[in-house]
């Protein structure tokens, strides 16, 4: 491997690291921390306490990063592979285990942070949380999304290798990609690649 493609290969790798909010709701950006699910090696986006702390943030759940626990990233991670499977069934209109309700309405149960409202009414930021109540922020909103009509059209990534949910809100329910940004940018492109090459 040349210094170029190593350098390359680097900032993929950083770029990988980012936490995806682009075009999903708060419960399916907290699944997508697991990314590349297709493929034989996920990529863990959470694999430290800090980086659940930094979600927090990023996310908009918290004004500061709270302090987290390896035990808090494990209930974490328990929480955000029991919402990738609620919604994959949602996506194959079957019912979801009994033991994935159980650990959301768990999450859900807890107290959430308390929204902020900006001197200028512009903006809300989220004050008072903890890992607790950030987690319970995400489970609510899946579970709004499983009460709601738009339970019917949540779907899973067309890109074969991301896995990625998302709830198709177009005019046409055409919408395959989980991000057009990313992995809609990147089929169209090999497609393309593909076309130039017959």
């Amino acid at each position: 491997m040349s210094e170029e493609d190593g350098r390359q290969r680097e900032a993929r790798q950083r770029a990988k690291t980012d936490f995806r909010f682009d075009d999903a709701r708060l419960c399916f950006a907290f699944a997508g921390t697991l990314a590349d699910r297709g493929t034989a090696e996920p990529f863990e986006r959470l694999g430290r306490p800090e980086d659940l702390g930094r979600w927090c943030v990023e996310s908009g759940c918290a004004a500061e990063a709270p302090d987290c626990t390896s035990e808090e990233l494990m209930q974490a991670v328990r929480l955000r592979e029991a919402i990738q499977r609620i919604g994959q069934t949602l996506a194959e209109s079957r019912p979801p285990a009994l033991e994935d309700i159980t650990l959301v309405n768990a999450a859900a149960a807890e107290p959430t942070s308390a929204p902020e409202l900006s001197a200028d009414a512009t903006t809300v930021k989220w004050t008072g949380g903890n890992v607790a109540a950030v987690l319970s922020m995400v489970a609510r909103d899946l579970i709004t999304l499983c009460g709601s009509e738009q339970r019917t059209k949540v779907h899973l990534c067309g890109n074969p290798t991301c896995g990625a949910l998302f709830v198709d809100t177009s005019r046409a329910s055409a919408r395959r990609w989980c991000s057009m940004k990313t992995c809609g940018a990147l089929l169209k492109k090999r497609a393309y690649r593909a076309k130039a090459q017959r």
